[in-house]
């Protein structure tokens, strides 16, 4: 047989190439100590999940850990988007409608009113917020938790005007209603009532600006103005202001 044949060549682990300097070998030295470690590695993680307790309690506890995952995700969402959404309760100067003061789209009249404490405070400077008026003693607890809650949910001030300063109950509902911004005055003279009309319990919403956007009369515990301060407060003023 040719002795020149490849098949007898002798393999090259017989014939081994030693370097001359032992850091040419450092490459192969970081692989070994590499592999050296994913191995225990994999011992160690082997370990863990062969136990009877990985084995029945793994899957459901990953299915828990993603079910608070994405309940988290999903409750950061809408606390974003409540906030993107929420009013601003900043005044902005006053507007110059062409409807007249005291109309739907006009301004609020410009006079001043009584606080519990006999201060007085002018009217427009209370904007944005929910005014309400009220009949002479009133007696509808019922009605402003309702307007209270009303406010509170879009981070609205809620005014609440009588006409009497001897009215004891507004001035006592500040602290009645589980609402922070809640504001108390009388108009002795009756001259917001008067202008609006007003009849039974009646609310007017006035935006940033001072305009009078809505006016709701006949007010009652189950009455919704979702509408009204949406449109006032979640969208910006309108050109006609």
């Amino acid at each position: 047989m040719p002795e020149e044949s490849a098949w007898a060549d002798p393999p090259a682990w017989t014939n081994p190439v030693v370097p001359d300097d032992i850091r040419e070998l450092q490459a192969d030295v970081d692989s070994y100590h590499r592999e050296l470690r994913l191995a225990r590695r994999r011992q160690r993680w082997a370990r863990v999940t062969g136990t009877r307790a990985w084995q029945r309690w793994s899957f459901p506890a990953g299915v828990l850990t993603g079910a608070v995952a994405l309940a988290a995700v999903v409750f950061a969402l809408l606390a974003i988007d409540g906030r993107a959404e929420r009013p601003s309760s900043t005044p902005v100067p006053l507007a110059t409608p062409t409807a007249a003061v005291g109309a739907k789209g006009g301004l609020l009249p410009d006079l001043a009113l009584k606080t519990p404490a006999g201060d007085t405070i002018a009217a427009r400077s209370l904007r944005p917020a929910l005014i309400a008026l009220l009949p002479q003693h009133c007696a509808c607890p019922d009605i402003m938790r309702s307007l209270s809650g009303q406010a509170e949910e879009v981070q609205l001030r809620l005014v609440v005007i009588a006409p009497s300063t001897t009215d004891a109950e507004v001035a006592a509902l500040p602290g009645q209603l589980h609402y922070t911004d809640v504001v108390a005055a009388y108009d002795a003279e009756g001259t917001l009532a008067s202008t609006y009309d007003a009849d039974g319990v009646t609310t007017l919403v006035m935006g940033r600006d001072g305009v009078v956007e809505d006016i709701t009369k006949h007010i009652t515990a189950t009455t919704r103005l979702e509408g009204p301060l949406q449109t006032a407060f979640l969208l910006p003023p309108s050109a006609g202001h």
